[in-house]
C-alpha cells in the first residue's frame, strides 16, 4: 500500500536482434522504455535506429475511416455505462489472432472509400440543389419565363419587396415616376409579411422597369422606399418547372444516400454494428500497439554491432525480466540498479482492492512524486465521512448503494469506472449511516400526514435518530467546524510525516509541530468566546500560542538571508503571506467545512419540499394518490441526482483544497510499461485447460 520501488534497467544486445528484443519487452508488459541517450555521454558514437511507422499509420487511418463511415450510417445507441464514460472492449488473444487472420482490412477500406465518395458527392449536390431552391422560392408566384424578366440593352428590370405602406404613399405625379413602370405581383403565403413585436409590416412583391440612363436616380428612390431586391437566377424556364426538376433531383440523390446506407451493411459481415465495430476497435488497439513498439525501438541507440535499450521496471518484476532476457538472448548484458536521486522517475502505486477506489481522486489531482508517499490510505475515512454528511439520507443512500453495487458488478474489467462505482457504493453506505443519525428518510416522508400513522419509516426514524440538524443547527455547525479542525490537524500531521521521511527534522518541528501548538492555543482562546473556560485552561491556551508563535517566528523565515529578514519573514508567516501555512489560511479553510452542514441540510430541505408538494395533491379526489406518487418519484429522483453530484464535488473539493493543501504535492508521471495497454481494448487472460 505505497509507491512501488522501481529499478532502472539497461539491456545491451546484438544489433541484429533489436526488433525481437523490443517485441519481447512488449510481450512481457513490465518495462517502461525511456530514451537511452539520457544515460550516455555526448561523445559516445551511437545513433538512433531508423524506424518506419508508415504501415501502422496507414492501417490506423483505414480503420478510423471505416469507423467514421459506420458511425455516420449505423450509429450505436449508448447504454447507461457508456454514457458515463467510454468503456474499452474486452477481447482475448484467441479472438485477436482470429480477427488478424480473417479480417481483410484493405478490401473493406477500398469498399468504404467508394461508398464515402458516393455519399459525399450526393450530399454536396443536395446542398447545391437546396441553395438553388432557396433562391427560386421567392419567385414561385411569377408564372412567366425568367428570361422575360432580364434587363435588355436599354431597359433595366428590378424585382423585390417594398413595404405596402410605402407603396401606397407613392405620388405618381412626381416627375421621376414618369420614367418608371411598376406592377405589384400577387404575393405567395409566407412572403408577404414580416412580423415585428409592435406591429406587422406588410411587404409586397413589385416589379420595376425603367430606362438604364435613369438607373442611378431610380435606385436612390427605391432605397427610400426600403426596397429589398431579389436576385434573379440565370435561368430561362419558368420557376415552377425548375422547382419541380430540383425536387425530383433532390429525391434521386436522397435515394442514392439510402442505397449507400444499405451497402454499408456489407462492412458488417453478417455481424451486428456493435460486433463489427468491436472488431475494428480491436484491430485499432493492435496496430496502435505495433506503432508504439516501433516508436519504442527508436528510444534505444545502436552502434556498429550492438543495440542498447533502457527503462524502468518494478522491483518485484526484475527477476522475470532478467530470466526472460537471459533465456531468449543469452548473448545480451542486462544491468539493474536503483534510479539516481535527480532522475524523473515514474510512479506506480500498489493499493489493496478495498482501498483502491480512492486512488481515482489521486489520479485526478496528480500522482505523488517518487520520493514522497502515497496519500491514498489516509483519505479513506475523511472522504467517505464528508460524502455521507453531505448526502445524509437513508433512502437516497440505499439507492446509491444499490446503483454502486450494480455498476461495480458490470465494470469489473474496467478499473477506472469500477473504482468510481465502488466509491459510490461506499459513499452510499456512509449516507445511510449519517441519514439514520440525522433522521432523514426521503426528507420527512416518514411523517404520518404522508404515509399514515405507525408507518415503518417513522418507526425506523425514531429508533436511530440522534441529532436533527434542522432543529439543532448550531450544534450541527459546531460539529462540522470540529471536523474541519481535525482534518486540518490531520493534514499538518501528514506533512510532518512527509518531512520525516525526507529526514528534514527541522521542518518536522518548524513546519509541523510549531503550527499544531500555535493553532491549539488559538482554539483554546477562541473557546472562551463561546463558553466560560477555567482560567487555567485559558492561560494554557495563551502559553501554547506564545510558544508556538515564537517557534514560527524563529524558523519560518530560515530561507531568507540576513537576521532581520529572517525575523520579518517569520513574523509575517503567522498571517500566512510567507511560510508553509498561516493563521488566516487555517481560519478560512476551517470555515469551508460549513459546507458539510449546508449540503446536508439542502438534501433534506429539497426532499421535504417535494414531499410537501406531493402532500398537497394527495387530497384530490380519484387521482390524488396517483399524482402524489408521480410527484414523489420525479422529485426524489431529481434530488437524488443533484444532491449526489453536489456531495461528490464538494467532498472532493475539501480533499483537494483544504486537505491536500496542507501536505501534498502531485504532478508525477505514471509508470507506463510498454505492452498491449490501450484505452480501446483490454485483453482478458484465458484460462488454460488442465490436462
Amino acid at each position: 500500500m505505497a509507491i512501488e520501488p522501481l529499478k532502472k534497467v539497461t539491456i545491451v544486445n546484438t544489433k541484429e536482434a533489436h526488433r525481437r528484443l523490443i517485441k519481447t519487452i512488449n510481450n512481457l508488459g513490465i518495462m517502461e522504455v525511456i530514451d537511452a541517450r539520457s544515460i550516455l555521454k555526448d561523445d559516445v558514437p551511437f545513433t538512433t535506429p531508423k524506424v518506419d511507422t508508415s504501415s501502422a499509420d496507414s492501417n490506423l487511418n483505414k480503420i478510423d475511416f471505416i469507423l467514421n463511415l459506420m458511425d455516420t450510417f449505423l450509429p450505436e445507441k449508448e447504454n447507461f455505462l457508456k454514457s458515463l464514460t467510454p468503456l474499452p472492449v474486452v477481447t482475448s488473444e484467441t479472438e485477436l489472432n482470429k480477427i488478424l487472420k480473417e479480417y481483410n482490412l484493405d478490401e473493406h477500406y477500398k469498399y468504404a472509400v467508394e461508398l464515402d465518395e458516393t455519399y459525399r458527392n450526393a450530399e454536396r449536390i443536395i446542398a447545391e440543389i437546396e441553395t438553388e431552391m432557396e433562391d427560386l422560392r421567392p419567385l414561385m408566384d411569377i408564372d412567366i419565363d425568367l428570361e422575360e424578366l432580364y434587363s435588355t440593352k436599354r431597359i433595366k428590370i428590378l424585382i423585390g419587396y417594398v413595404p405596402e405602406k410605402k407603396l401606397k404613399a407613392i405620388d405618381e405625379k412626381e416627375e421621376i415616376w414618369q420614367w418608371i413602370a411598376w406592377e405589384k405581383v400577387s404575393p405567395s403565403e409566407g412572403l408577404k409579411e414580416k412580423e415585428d413585436r409592435k406591429d406587422t409590416v406588410i411587404k409586397v412583391k413589385v416589379i420595376f422597369a425603367f430606362l438604364k440612363e435613369y438607373e442611378e436616380e431610380v435606385k436612390k428612390l427605391l432605397s427610400e422606399l426600403n426596397f429589398e431586391e431579389i436576385t434573379l437566377p440565370k435561368r430561362k424556364e419558368k420557376v415552377k418547372e425548375r422547382m419541380a426538376e430540383l425536387e425530383e433531383d433532390k429525391e434521386n440523390y436522397k435515394n442514392k444516400i439510402a442505397e449507400v446506407k444499405e451497402k454499408v451493411n456489407y462492412l458488417l459481415e453478417d455481424n451486428t454494428p456493435r460486433e463489427a465495430k468491436k472488431k475494428l476497435l480491436i484491430l485499432k488497439a493492435y496496430w496502435t500497439n505495433v506503432r508504439n513498439r516501433q516508436l519504442a525501438l527508436m528510444k534505444g541507440v545502436e552502434g556498429k554491432w550492438v543495440y542498447m535499450v533502457s527503462g524502468y521496471i518494478r522491483a518485484k518484476d526484475t527477476e522475470l525480466l532478467k530470466n526472460t532476457i537471459e533465456k531468449e538472448f543469452p548473448q545480451s548484458i542486462i544491468t539493474i540498479e536503483d534510479p539516481s536521486p535527480e532522475e524523473d522517475v515514474p510512479v506506480s502505486i500498489s493499493v489493496p482492492y478495498l482501498l483502491r477506489p480512492i486512488q481515482l481522486l489521486i489520479e485526478m489531482f496528480g500522482l505523488p512524486y517518487y520520493k514522497n508517499f502515497d496519500p491514498t490510505p489516509f483519505m479513506q475515512i475523511n472522504f467517505y465521512l464528508f460524502f455521507g454528511i453531505c448526502f445524509s439520507d437513508v433512502c437516497y443512500g440505499i439507492m446509491l448503494t444499490l446503483m454502486g453495487a450494480y455498476l461495480s458488478k458490470k465494470t469489473r474489467l474496467y478499473r477506472g469506472v469500477n473504482n468510481l462505482s465502488r466509491m459510490l457504493f461506499y459513499g452510499g453506505i456512509s449516507s445511510i449511516i449519517f441519514g439514520a443519525l440525522t433522521g432523514s428518510w426521503f426528507g420527512d416522508l416518514y411523517k404520518p400526514e404522508y404515509l399514515g400513522e405507525g408507518n415503518i419509516l417513522y418507526m425506523l426514524q425514531q429508533k436511530f435518530v440522534i441529532i436533527d440538524p434542522m432543529a439543532k443547527t448550531i450544534i450541527a455547525l459546531i460539529i462540522a467546524l470540529g471536523l474541519g479542525v481535525l482534518n486540518q490537524f490531520f493534514g499538518i500531521t501528514l506533512k510532518m510525516y512527509g518531512l520525516y521521511r525526507k529526514r528534514d527534522f527541522i521542518g518536522v518541528i518548524s513546519d509541523g509541530l510549531c503550527w499544531i501548538i500555535t493553532l491549539t492555543g488559538i482554539l483554546i482562546m477562541a473557546g472562551q468566546v463561546f463558553t466560560d473556560l477555567p482560567k487555567s485552561i485559558f492561560n494554557t491556551g495563551i502559553f501554547l500560542f506564545i510558544i508556538g508563535a515564537i517557534g514560527l517566528i524563529l524558523t519560518q523565515g530560515r530561507e531568507i538571508k540576513g537576521t532581520a529578514g529572517r525575523f520579518a519573514g517569520g513574523l509575517i508567516s503567522l498571517y500566512g503571506i510567507v511560510g508553509s501555512y498561516g493563521i488566516t489560511a487555517f481560519i478560512g479553510d476551517t470555515l469551508s467545512y460549513c459546507r458539510l452542514l449546508a449540503l446536508g441540510l439542502t438534501t433534506s430541505i429539497v426532499a421535504m419540499a417535494f414531499n410537501l408538494m406531493a402532500g398537497m395533491l394527495k387530497g384530490i379526489p380519484y387521482i390524488g394518490i396517483i399524482l402524489f406518487i408521480i410527484v414523489l418519484v420525479i422529485g426524489h429522483v431529481f434530488n437524488f441526482l443533484i444532491s449526489a453530484l453536489g456531495a461528490f464535488v464538494h467532498s472532493m473539493r475539501l480533499i483537494f483544497v483544504e486537505f491536500f493543501g496542507r501536505f501534498y504535492e502531485g504532478g508525477a508521471r505514471p509508470f507506463q510499461p510498454l505492452g498491449f495497454d490501450s484505452n480501446l481494448c483490454i485483453i482478458k487472460k484465458e484460462k488454460k485447460a488442465i490436462i
